[in-house]
């Protein structure tokens, strides 16, 4: 038995190897994902162990990028591009570009940033 993960938006596939250990017990989760209101749970922890799987600039923002990338969008009037709000390593390269300024304006504010 193979699995595959699949994204229809973008008609693509991965064909995942080596689950045939595991391929009965994958079955029976997903019958049980079929019965009303299954599904939710089995969902919601795939969705963290993939998100956790990524590699680390596909991941979201931390809440400490978060923050920061707010206080420094309103403090020096630019606007936080979408692409930072989703993904670790765009938010990454716009504190890197800003936070050298917010630090300039605001040297008792420095903390250290960057990936974390």
């Amino acid at each position: 038995m193979g699995l595959r993960l699949v994204y229809d938006d973008l008609d693509l596939s991965l064909d995942l190897p080596g689950v045939s250990a595991i391929a009965e017990a994958i079955g029976m989760q997903i019958e049980r994902c079929l019965v009303p209101g299954g599904a939710s749970g089995f969902a919601w922890r795939l969705i963290g162990e993939i998100t956790n799987m990524l590699d680390a600039d596909l991941q979201p923002p931390s809440p400490q990028q978060m923050t920061i990338a707010t206080l420094i969008a309103k403090t020096l009037n630019v606007s936080l591009p979408g692409e930072a709000l989703r993904y670790r390593g765009c938010m990454t390269e716009f504190l890197d570009r800003y936070q050298p300024q917010l630090d300039m304006r605001y040297p008792s504010m420095r903390r250290p940033v960057g990936s974390g």
